[in-house]
């Protein structure tokens, strides 16, 4: 099969490369590149040819800056449109729904089909997977014959802009989270309170801090690309005026990097020194006491008056569940009907992988928790919530305010 790729960018370069790797002919213009697209193109096994010859062959990849897109299919129409066989074209870029749009306008005016296709991923490396390339439209089943030369090949049952829509979703997530780390690190430095933000995202972030070491680095490079890209994800987002003004504001930010990455380097060596620095382990926490744990679970759970559940009782539909040991109940009498459960067997009993598991806590019912004040069956109401049950709450106040509203009680101790 003979691929054109256009052009010979990490991007295109490295696809360029695994497509040759698995027996693809692959062919490029370098109308217009210079000497290290030229040593790229090269070194990946691209054959050069001139522009008109590009129309020869079986599928044509436009992999080339956001800006440019547009461009490239204007410069490929007329020998689209004077070839006899004509091939797929298919757009690759960073690029809204809108803008993708009037490319596949411009390659449907020359009889060529044309492919909505957007790339989430780093180039290909080896010991590394990916990218993965969707594609979208009534012709993007003809884009999945890459993936016997080694390209992940996603197809949509979505028509032409969902494929561009989803890379700009993505990007405007990924690169916007690195604009708006990058921006707030530089502001911090400014302020006197980098180690103390760097410490903080360390502690509080551990999950975020390792990616923003891995992204905001090889974001210095980058950045003069990703301006255009953030551009069209502000035109992509310009049914939310907020969102279309954030993302200018991100390509503003990214052009002021690009050009700080040319000139001092002040802004990139920032950067570099914040994330450099060794965190500081923490100090000790004040530790989470019982009160702490009952406002959490209250925060989280339903809470029901005792009144309210007293009108709920012998619904079919709604399991009592008292949490109390055996002496409270000995000592202060039980709800009738109410299935007593210990609260250190509860988490057994819901699970139905457990040995203990009890049917009652499969059927579909709501079930309503107390103890004797209130704290018990909001802790136990958080477990059974996590643990997957749809409908739980539990007694504010317990069973003494059962009690007190006047709900039935059976047994008990007498009272001298």
């Amino acid at each position: 099969m003979k691929i054109a790729v256009v052009a010979q960018g990490a991007m295109g370069a490295g696809v360029a490369g695994v497509l040759v790797a698995h027996g693809a002919q692959v062919i490029t213009s370098l109308s217009g590149r210079g000497e290290a697209s030229a040593k790229r193109a090269a070194a990946a096994g691209m054959v050069a040819v001139a522009d008109a010859e590009l129309a020869s062959a079986d599928l044509i990849l436009s992999i080339v800056p956001p800006g440019d897109a547009l461009a490239f299919a204007e410069r490929m129409a007329p020998h689209l449109r004077a070839a006899t066989k004509k091939p797929p074209f298919v757009d690759c870029n960073a690029v809204s729904p809108a803008t993708v749009i009037k490319i596949g306008e411009v390659i449907a005016a020359t009889g060529a089909p044309f492919v909505d296709a957007g790339i989430i991923g780093t180039p290909p490396r080896k010991g590394a997977s990916g990218p993965s390339f969707y594609a979208s439209g009534p012709n993007a089943g003809a884009f999945a014959a890459v993936r016997d030369f080694g390209i992940d090949a996603r197809v949509l049952d979505a028509p032409i802009g969902a494929a561009s829509a989803l890379k700009m979703a993505y990007a405007g997530i990924t690169k916007g989270l690195t604009a708006v780390g990058s921006a707030m690190m530089l502001a911090a430095t400014r302020s006197g309170a980098a180690k103390g933000l760097r410490d903080e995202l360390a502690e509080s972030q551990p999950a975020l801090t390792p990616w923003f070491e891995r992204q905001i680095p090889g974001m210095y490079q980058k950045a003069y690309r990703w301006v255009a890209e953030m551009r069209e994800i502000a035109e992509f987002a310009g049914d939310d005026p907020a969102a279309a003004a954030m993302y200018e504001g991100v390509a503003r930010f990214y052009e002021r990097m690009a050009a700080d990455e040319q000139g001092e380097k002040a802004e990139v060596g920032a950067l570099s020194a914040f994330l450099a620095q060794k965190p500081q382990p923490a100090g000790p926490k004040r530790k989470v006491g019982y009160k702490d744990m009952i406002a959490a679970a209250e925060a989280e759970v339903t809470t029901l008056a005792a009144a309210q559940v007293i009108a709920m009782q012998g619904r079919d539909d709604v399991a009592l569940i008292d949490l109390r040991d055996p002496r409270e109940l000995e000592r202060e009498g039980r709800v009738p009907g109410a299935l007593h459960c210990p609260r250190g067997m509860l988490e057994f009993w819901i699970d139905p992988e457990s040995p203990y598991h009890k049917p009652v806590f499969s059927q579909p019912k709501t079930f309503v928790f107390f103890c004797a004040a209130g704290w018990r069956s909001a802790l136990a109401t958080q477990t059974a919530q996590r643990m997957g049950l749809p409908a739980v709450a539990h007694i504010g106040g317990g069973f003494k305010a059962w009690k007190d509203a006047g709900g039935a009680v059976e047994g008990g101790a007498p009272v001298a």
